[in-house]
């Protein structure tokens, strides 16, 4: 279960990224209510933030999870949808990402500290608990900002997590014994 997540949401992000800012910025907010559930489950937290899914044994996280996958499933609709009729979308090069995820890390509600940059870098082994910290503040910052801006970040952030290695990522998840995930 934890890799067809995995796989549908690096795959949906090729597609959502057609998305409009409404259906973008309600994945954003959906998405910080299950990291806001999953802060205290740190193995959890750091699943939901490289596999794309949650453990099935967190019931308290449960609507949330529902929440995120529902706005996820209506913007791969409306993704797809855009996409047929037309609309285009344009990756940023990788100077330009980066300063757009530099922007992001810096407000404007909250900057990220050198511990949480150096975890989110760190990817898969990069703390938990600083890495589920970070998405949470990127979160926060996305929410606060202007509804166009918030959704044009977060399309390039989806854009590079179709970049992410499922494999790797699985492996490291299923491998760490109290995570609450269900591997095979």
């Amino acid at each position: 279960m934890a890799a067809n997540k995995a796989l549908r949401i690096s795959l949906a992000a090729e597609v959502e990224v057609y998305a409009d800012d409404e259906h973008i910025n309600a994945i954003t907010r959906a998405e910080l209510a299950l990291l806001r559930d999953l802060e205290n489950k740190p193995l959890a937290c750091r699943a939901f933030l490289f596999a794309g899914g949650m453990a099935d044994e967190l019931p308290q996280a449960k609507p949330d999870d529902q929440l995120a996958w529902f706005a996820h499933r209506a913007a791969l609709q409306n993704g797809f949808e855009r996409r047929l009729s037309g609309i285009g979308w344009t990756r940023l090069d990788e100077k330009e990402t980066a300063d757009v995820m530099r922007f992001l890390g810096r407000g404007p509600i909250a900057a990220l500290t050198p511990a949480e940059l150096t975890a989110t870098a760190n990817y898969l082994d990069g703390d938990p608990n600083l890495a589920c910290s970070a998405a949470i503040k990127e979160a926060r910052n996305l929410t606060a900002m202007d509804a166009a801006d918030a959704a044009r970040v977060r399309r390039i952030l989806m854009a590079n997590s179709a970049r992410i290695d499922v494999a790797k990522v699985m492996s490291k998840i299923c491998a760490e014994s109290n995570n609450g995930w269900s591997c095979p």
